[in-house]
């Protein structure tokens, strides 16, 4: 969510959007600033319930933009339940987008509170956004939004801090000679239970390769041990500083994207691997990841949280360099074709227009 909202708003303002934006800061150490157009406004939470963040001084901050700026409409990134509070209160009469990104899936208290509740009481979107058609088919959205007011605007990936530059290339190669030039798989994400890297690491105990882990998080130690115990070679690469991420897309054989839960309904890294070319390994989640890597087109696709599948696949993949090029291929033009950044900036301004122009209507 994080990377695509930093892509949308900086094309938005690349193309003279007047654009704000109201962040959580957990450290609490960020200052407001420009970024390439961008007003960033970060503030941080009070504390959280289960994963939602809840900062109240978002309120005040919000209210003061809106009250210096007038806004026109309030483009919001939703799961996020105090997010759509804050937005409610928006003062003025903007019109109100939802990007929608993913179920509520794991928040069993919090979870069936906010679906059943915030319908009633907090404002509902005049357009809900999906980055493809099965994003939009959540019986989530039912209570929020009828059919004729959910628009696809695929997520615009931005491919030029991907190019293979001959300083990326160098990085590369010095990544591969690093493991001795052994088969290298490479994940990257936050260290979460949905994101089902305790069965890729299980799985890594049958594939003939290293795997290259990026991120952090809560259940780090453990996936470590996990490592240890089972034998499978992993290196834990840590936060990767984003200018270094497109040598590590580039140096590996195949990406994994071994997600077991709909909290991840896309899949932006992996969208990055096929920009670069790289053949994919993905779960079945039957929504927005499996609708951009399709199987056989651009990945192979196995049941969620089983290892022995993913280490088929894995292995078919880099055992058989003629599927790895065809599959690399197929997602090489699905991205350069479908998600360019130019047409979701395009499409979203259009979309945010036509809201204008019929709220206008609607006050005369």
């Amino acid at each position: 969510m994080e990377r695509h909202v930093e892509v949308l708003t900086r094309g938005l303002a690349a193309a003279g959007v007047d654009v704000s934006v109201l962040v959580y800061d957990p450290s609490g150490l960020a200052r407001s600033r420009a970024v390439d157009g961008v007003l960033v406004e970060p503030v941080r939470p009070w504390f959280h319930l289960g994963s939602q963040a809840i900062a109240p001084g978002m309120l005040g901050r919000a209210y003061a933009q809106a009250r210096k700026k007038r806004f026109d409409l309030v483009h919001q990134h939703w799961p996020d339940p105090f997010g759509h509070v804050v937005a409610s209160l928006v003062p003025g009469h903007p019109a109100h987008v939802v990007s929608w990104h993913s179920d509520i899936v794991r928040q069993r208290v919090i979870g069936p509170l906010y679906l059943g509740l915030a319908p009633h009481l907090l404002r509902r979107p005049d357009a809900v956004v999906g980055a493809t058609a099965a994003h939009l088919q959540s019986r989530q959205l039912d209570g929020f939004v009828t059919r004729e007011l959910r628009h696809v605007i695929p997520y615009g990936i931005d491919v030029r801090p991907l190019e293979p530059t001959a300083e990326v290339l160098r990085q590369a190669e010095a990544l591969r000679a690093k493991y001795k030039h052994q088969p290298l798989v490479f994940a990257l994400g936050r260290h979460v239970y949905y994101k089902g890297f305790d069965v890729l690491i299980k799985a890594m105990a049958q594939v003939q390769a290293v795997l290259i882990l990026g991120g952090e998080g809560p259940l780090t130690t453990q996936l470590r041990g996990l490592a240890l115990s089972n034998g499978a070679r992993v290196e834990f690469a840590g936060a990767i500083p984003e200018e270094e991420l497109p040598a590590y897309f580039h140096a590996c054989d195949v990406y994994c994207l071994s997600y077991i839960a709909q909290a991840e309904a896309f899949g932006i890294v992996q969208a990055e691997a096929m920009a670069c070319g790289k053949p994919v390994v993905n779960t079945w989640l039957h929504n927005g990841v499996n609708e951009l890597a399709a199987n056989n087109v651009s990945a192979l696709t196995v049941d969620p949280g089983d290892p022995n599948a993913l280490a088929n696949a894995l292995n078919r993949v880099l055992c058989n360099s003629e599927l790895a090029r065809r599959l690399g291929r197929g997602g090489y033009l699905r991205v350069r074709q479908d998600f360019t950044v130019e047409a979701m900036v395009r499409k979203t301004i259009d979309l945010y227009a036509a809201l204008l122009q019929w709220r206008a209507k609607q006050r005369v």
